[in-house]
């Protein structure tokens, strides 16, 4: 991880006139719209800075959550850009990752500022008891899945799985890295073990209407996704080359 800063708004002319003033100052900055469209750029990059959008609490607390539970995101310093009218919402996501809030009329001395004052201190890596994503909401003291305000009955397995899809959330593994990775290590299971645990992890999200959010990924093994299209042969080749150590 280098100096590399991330920047993802919806705004074209401030992502443009964000890069020009970091840029003038040395620092390395990629663009993205949003999120979803950053997810693979943003693992490859494994910036040191994101600045993220404030869009809604819900929202962004699941978009910083995703980003510390993401291996090549965890220890990224998160600085949000919010509304003025907003800021003091925005302020509260510091309680769950955030390391700072920029309004949106800001000055470019003001944005290098708080960007070298962010590079001063030592990033932060946090294992959240609670996780996010879309719908669900993942506690790991409870060690329950939540659906809303629903529980979903999963079995120790299932959930390890589901933890690990959602602290992956958008990268593919095989079904021996699963094993790997979601398995305890003294147990012994083979492949189809992970086509079994997968299934019954679809059926009991089916009734949540979530199912769709474990993706196979032909040819390879699975993916956790809040997109509901399917993988493409180029995303998946992309998917592999980044799960391999």
């Amino acid at each position: 991880m280098g100096d590399t800063i991330f920047l993802i708004h919806d705004s074209k002319p401030l992502r443009e006139t964000t890069r020009k003033y970091l840029e003038d100052t040395g620092y390395v900055v990629m663009l993205a719209n949003d999120l979803p469209a950053a997810s693979s750029r943003i693992d490859a990059a494994a910036p040191a800075l994101i600045l993220l959008q404030w869009t809604d609490a819900a929202a962004t607390e699941a978009a910083v959550g995703q980003l510390k539970a993401g291996q090549e995101t965890r220890a990224s310093r998160i600085i949000l850009i919010a509304a003025e009218d907003a800021i003091g919402a925005a302020i509260a996501a510091l309680e769950y990752g955030a390391d700072d809030c920029l309004t949106v009329r800001f000055t470019a001395e003001e944005l290098v500022g708080r960007v070298n004052a962010c590079f001063r201190r030592p990033p932060t890596v946090t294992r959240r008891d609670r996780i996010r994503a879309g719908p669900l909401l993942l506690d790991r003291v409870a060690h329950r899945l939540f659906v809303s305000e629903d529980c979903v009955e999963l079995a120790p397995t299932e959930f390890r799985l589901i933890e690990f899809f959602i602290e992956h959330h958008g990268r593919a593994f095989s079904r021996q890295e699963l094993l790997q990775h979601a398995w305890p290590k003294n147990v012994k299971a083979g492949r189809r073990t992970v086509d079994v645990n997968v299934r019954r992890l679809r059926q009991a999200l089916e009734p949540y209407a979530c199912d769709h959010m474990i993706q196979t990924v032909r040819g390879f093994g699975y993916r956790f996704s809040l997109e509901e299209r399917a993988i493409g042969a180029r995303q998946v080749a992309a998917a592999a080359a980044f799960s391999r150590p």
